[in-house]
């Protein structure tokens, strides 16, 4: 893993990853904070996602997750098997050496990756995040995202421009040009048919702190959606609510960020008590 030189880089430092597998980009450096938190992009996306977060998370160790086809890799085949990817997370964390407490974010489909990454990484290395952060995805044992899913893969060319639209402002010499928006969408579809792949099993409920964010007016992800994730942890909590629809974490940086903080505080304080 490799770190930035300061707050001010325009782009997330190359992530060691020769095999093609998914790595753990540093965002900030402070290897005295008392917390790691490993943040999962959104479809199609990659760390620099999470970059505006590196100087607002003063008191947290920032990391993300390159996933190949993008980025810095954009030239290495997209992975489309959950299983695949969470198994290399789980060991990516587990393996790093640190023996801080670690925390998990994930926005959207990352959320989907965050919460199986923390039930593999029970299963198989014992081991479990102080805090388990998701965003703007209905709990998978309730409700998938086949059924919006399906559609736009089989729309085509206005389906895809419309979905890279909901991520952020589509220039329209791309979404006018099949070539180039087939190009732009690669990873997104590529995640898309990972969201697909994705069956969720029955398992205990993870004995973690849940914290569940999401946008007041979003269509993917509504407050109910939001609520049945406490079916899936033994600590439940109310869902936090924040201005804006699915991609709300633009306009809502500094709040959810703040939020975030408060949480990781109040879980770490928790799972270090005697």
């Amino acid at each position: 893993m490799t770190r930035p030189e300061g707050h001010a880089a325009l782009h997330p430092p190359r992530a060691a990853n020769p095999h093609g597998q998914p790595s753990l980009t540093a965002l900030n450096h402070r290897p005295d904070a008392p917390v790691r938190l490993v943040c999962l992009p959104p479809a199609g996306l990659g760390p620099s996602f999470y970059l505006p977060w590196a100087p607002l998370l003063n008191d947290v160790d920032l990391y993300a997750v390159q996933l190949p086809g993008r980025e810095t890799y954009s030239a290495q085949p997209s992975l489309t098997d959950p299983r695949q990817v969470t198994t290399a997370l789980a060991e990516q964390i587990a393996g790093s050496g640190d023996s801080r407490p670690f925390a998990l974010f994930g926005h959207s489909i990352g959320a989907l990756l965050a919460y199986e990454t923390a039930r593999r990484m029970r299963r198989t290395h014992q081991r479990q995040p102080v805090l388990l952060a998701l965003s703007a995805l209905p709990a998978p044992h309730v409700k998938t995202l086949s059924d919006e899913l399906a559609p736009r893969l089989l729309d085509g060319q206005s389906a895809l421009a419309d979905l890279l639209g909901t991520i952020g402002d589509l220039p329209p010499h791309i979404a006018q040009d099949l070539g180039l928006l087939t190009r732009v969408c690669t990873p997104l579809i590529a995640d898309m048919l990972l969201s697909l792949h994705y069956k969720h099993q029955d398992e205990p409920p993870l004995d973690v702190p849940f914290a569940i964010y999401g946008g007041q007016s979003d269509p993917v992800a509504t407050a109910e959606d939001l609520h049945a994730w406490n079916d899936l942890t033994t600590q439940p909590v109310t869902p936090q609510l924040f201005p804006g629809s699915h991609m709300y974490t633009a306009d809502q940086t500094h709040a959810l960020t703040h939020r975030l903080s408060r949480d990781l505080r109040v879980a770490t304080r928790y799972a270090s008590a005697p």
